[in-house]
């Protein structure tokens, strides 16, 4: 098992670009970075320069930290030529980093149109992203948000089986389930061992259906990576950093 955390935490700690996002990372003992492309504004992968890719890379290695995967802004399933072309662009950045893993949310629902039409237009990205993406050896994952198209981790799995692809997977946030959602996550497991790539946390978050979940990956030896989720809440971020490293000790401990 490893751990990663966001830039976005690692930058409101006092990192101040992404090399020192790397070298806080090691310093505080984890494995990994997951850098949030979203609220960071040190990274870019608009205006990212494939010229320093070299120099990153050389940096988390020196520092034994692996780029887990990027962090980008929700897909619009109303801009599929566009998004298409991010989603390409991003595959590119992750794969100039050495990260395997390129990770988002679906945008929010607009109303006036069908939630089955948005969904089937932000299946479709999604397929024609991951034939690129595949190229580079680089897969996605999509992540369940409240109010948008895949608002519900159940949703996200039910768009892995649609998009069926193999470099296509699902991000598993404690934030998305409950504990009314324990017992179908629990009749999920086994499409939960296929489909997922990411477990992300709160620091602070005391979630019994996440907990069994983890419990039930970790006796199967699931290789898992879980990274923290990004607060909104800047005054909490210190402590949700500090008790999310709590929590990983503590589940370490019983490997």
């Amino acid at each position: 098992m490893k751990t990663s955390c966001s830039t976005f935490l690692l930058k409101t700690t006092g990192a101040n670009d992404i090399m020192q996002a790397i070298s806080l990372a090691a310093e505080l003992g984890f494995d990994g970075i997951n850098i949030d492309c979203i609220n960071n504004s040190y990274f870019s992968i608009d205006d990212f320069s494939f010229i320093k890719s070299a120099e990153i890379v050389r940096w988390a290695l020196k520092h034994e930290i692996e780029i887990q995967c990027l962090t980008i802004a929700p897909v619009n399933p109303n801009d599929s030529k566009n998004e298409i072309n991010r989603l390409n662009k991003a595959a590119t950045v992750a794969h100039a980093l050495s990260c395997p893993l390129v990770t988002f949310t679906s945008s929010r629902l607009i109303e006036k149109d069908s939630v089955f039409k948005q969904y089937e237009l932000i299946s479709n990205i999604i397929k024609n992203a991951s034939e690129f993406a595949n190229v580079f050896d680089i897969c996605f994952a999509i992540e369940a948000e409240q109010n948008s198209i895949i608002d519900s981790f159940e949703k996200s799995l039910q768009l892995f089986v649609d998009v069926d692809k193999h470099n296509f997977g699902v991000v598993l946030n404690s934030v998305s389930i409950n504990n009314n959602d324990a017992k179908q996550l629990g009749n999920d497991i086994d499409l939960i061992d296929e489909s997922l790539l990411l477990v992300k946390i709160y620091g602070n978050d005391e979630n019994n259906a996440l907990n069994n979940i983890l419990e039930k990956l970790r006796k199967c030896d699931y290789s898992l990576y879980i990274t923290d989720c990004r607060s909104y809440e800047v005054e909490k971020i210190n402590s949700n950093l500090i008790n999310f490293i709590k929590f990983i000790n503590s589940f370490k401990s019983n490997l």
